[in-house]
């Protein structure tokens, strides 16, 4: 485990060493995760396979809602989308 120091800038800006960089294969312009901890802050990297992770969140929320399916309601998707387009001002 490496643990370096860093310095945040003007913005709450924080450069990932290059050490850590290549070690994680980070790339300029990549995306990346951020995830409060008991800790601090974690910075993870994008999966690469979106279709996976998603499974993997939906294999967990199922799980949570203990065995009950999940029911997709069309009339209150559309409600919560007029919501949001009113608030956004389209």
């Amino acid at each position: 485990m490496v643990e370096l120091k860093v310095t945040l800038g003007s913005k709450g800006q924080v450069v990932i060493p290059k050490i850590l960089r290549e070690y994680f294969k980070l790339y300029p312009n990549q995306g990346a995760m951020m995830k409060s901890t008991d800790e601090g802050v974690l910075i993870m990297k994008n999966e690469d396979n979106i279709i996976e992770k998603l499974k993997e969140i939906a294999e967990e929320a199922s799980k949570n809602r203990k065995g009950k399916p999940f029911k997709y309601d069309k009339k209150e998707f559309y409600e919560q989308y007029d919501k949001r387009a009113k608030r956004a001002g389209l």
